[in-house]
């Protein structure tokens, strides 16, 4: 599998694990792509995506594009917000948002199901070791 990553670095987080990461939660999870696109984007560059594809003038975290070759964005603002919040590393926030935006990839969705979506997020997350 190939995992094409773009952006900004990650501290802590080099491009290689990045890719190894995406192969477990695949893994865990029972999926499978050939290919997976990460991009780390800004505030402002996820807020116009945000505008464009679900019709919200504001950042997110994280948006899934999903395909057969599915594409994940990442704010990296909202990230290092997030894991100040969490009193956790930007490393170990990112790795939540690639679980969360590779579930959807799968087409499970938190916004429309009965808790299937995080239920399954929470036993990866055990498999992959972010319990």
């Amino acid at each position: 599998m190939n995992v094409d990553v773009s952006g900004p670095a990650v501290p802590r987080l080099s491009r290689a694990s990045i890719s190894l990461f995406v192969a477990q939660v695949l893994r865990a999870a029972r999926g499978r792509f050939a290919e997976v696109s990460i991009a780390f984007v800004s505030d402002s560059a996820m807020r116009r995506l945000n505008r464009q594809y679900r019709g919200k003038n504001k950042t997110t975290d994280v948006l899934t594009f999903p395909g057969d070759r599915p594409d994940i964005v990442i704010s990296l603002d909202q990230a290092r917000r997030q894991a100040a919040d969490e009193k956790h590393s930007l490393a170990t926030e990112v790795r939540y948002l690639i679980c969360h935006g590779l579930l959807h990839a799968l087409g499970y969705d938190h916004e429309t199901d009965e808790g299937e979506m995080n239920a399954l997020e929470l036993r990866v997350r055990q498999t992959v070791g972010l319990a």
